[in-house]
């Protein structure tokens, strides 16, 4: 994606924290300069700063400065020119280029340009979740079905955006079951729990459970939602079997109580890591 160095790069956010620096100063003593409720009416101060001329924009407002330019992949490359420059893109720049004729074409294309950057792919899926598009399931799915790292913002949003798609991103998602990595299958199971019936979501949900044991509390959590009567033996075998801590527990008789079992009788987890952590949160009380 071209970052023209042309664009002018006006830090929006730098520019709404000054004018909140100087209303609050302004205004502490009829709030007696209590900060909680300064903070409470930043909202309405932002909006009255999005509609007040400014002499940085040459007397346009910030809400309306972006309504000047139609081309989305203008818009687009200024996006990435901000991003290149390490300041915040600002929203009024994003709400303009969402509602352009031809923005989910400019959008699509920018997602699939090697050249955009990690940020701004992020950025670029969540207007096209808010646009409610469903053009990106397949890249999405490509995405997860490679994912590398348990810790990836971009992987999680585009699992995030499938989920949001409903039903319809189901038969994509079943097809690419057999060739994505572990990671991504766990993945994907998240999204498919939302959409219970198939018996490969079933099926996929008892392997992931029995082969991590390691992982139980997520994958028992899993199967409860799932609501499938049939793994109920397999994780009260589990409950019994394998060597687990307080949060497994927790998870494993959840899930044996969503499908109508009995809880497996609570062990004393007195030394238990998470069972001392939870107790002393709740003062006590487990």
């Amino acid at each position: 994606m071209n970052t023209d160095h042309d664009f002018e790069c006006v830090d929006f956010d730098a520019m709404f924290q000054k004018f909140a620096h100087a209303w609050m100063n302004e205004n502490a003593h009829k709030y007696g300069n209590s900060a909680d409720k300064l903070e409470a009416r930043l909202p309405n101060v932002y909006l009255r700063w999005l509609n007040r001329p400014a002499k940085w924009l040459d007397g346009q407002t910030p809400a309306g400065y972006f309504s000047q330019y139609s081309d989305p992949d203008m818009l687009i490359a200024w996006m990435c020119a901000y991003d290149s420059r390490g300041i915040s893109v600002p929203d009024p720049l994003m709400e303009r280029l969402s509602q352009l004729s031809g923005a989910e074409d400019a959008l699509m294309r920018a997602i699939e340009d090697v050249k955009t950057t990690y940020t701004v792919r992020l950025m670029i899926v969540s207007m096209l979740r808010e646009m409610q598009s469903v053009r990106p399931m397949e890249r999405y799915i490509q995405w997860i079905s490679k994912r590398m790292s348990p810790r990836d913002e971009l992987v999680d949003m585009a699992a995030e955006s499938l989920e949001a798609m409903g039903e319809n991103a189901v038969p994509s998602i079943l097809d690419a079951l057999p060739t994505a990595n572990a990671p991504g299958q766990e993945t994907f199971l998240d999204v498919l729990c939302n959409f219970p019936g198939d018996e490969r979501i079933y099926d996929l949900a008892v392997k992931l459970f029995e082969n991590h044991p390691d992982n139980t509390a997520l994958y028992a959590s899993y199967l409860g939602k799932l609501g499938d009567r049939r793994a109920l033996q397999t994780l009260v075998n589990a409950a019994h079997s394998r060597k687990i801590n307080y949060l497994d527990y927790i998870e494993l008789r959840n899930a044996i109580e969503e499908l109508g079992g009995d809880a497996p009788e609570e062990l004393d987890w007195s030394g238990d890591p998470y069972y001392e952590s939870l107790r002393s949160v709740e003062g006590g009380a487990l």
